[in-house]
């Protein structure tokens, strides 16, 4: 798939970790990575860094993800997540404040979602967001 890039969440990292992770979204990754296509923002990196068992391996995956693209949380991503927010509040949806921020940094880069993560599945039906979902559903507009 050609696109303008793939932000990729922390779900999808911690799942592509795992010997016994999902392999189609380790090979997905493996390409992405070698395209150059990758983004990331400062929350994933910093759940991801926070998920570190040793300094050793903090280093290692700061040092790797500091090679990769990211995309800024903008005025105008936090006006989106407040707006999507509400509206999803109003909807009886209620996800986590940093999957929310996440949606809305993939819309506002024009990128898609690389996740495995049922949250983002949810804010599908009530946003313009573009996902990949490892979970079972694709989704390639």
């Amino acid at each position: 798939m050609k696109n303008k890039g793939v932000l990729v969440d922390t779900s999808a990292w911690i799942v592509s970790f795992k010997k016994k992770g999902n392999d189609e979204l380790k090979e997905f990754l493996k390409h992405s990575l070698q395209e150059g296509t990758v983004t990331t923002n400062e929350l994933i990196v910093l759940e991801l860094l926070q998920g570190c068992k040793s300094r050793k391996e903090f280093q290692n995956l700061k040092m790797r993800l500091e090679s990769l693209d990211r995309v800024e949380i903008t005025k105008g991503t936090w006006e989106r997540t407040f707006s999507l927010g509400f509206s999803l509040r109003r909807k009886g949806i209620i996800v986590p404040t940093v999957d929310l921020v996440i949606a809305c940094v993939a819309i506002e880069s024009d990128c898609f979602l690389v996740h495995h993560d049922k949250h983002f599945t949810m804010m599908r039906s009530y946003s313009s967001l573009r996902a990949i979902d490892f979970l079972g559903e694709k989704e390639n507009s």
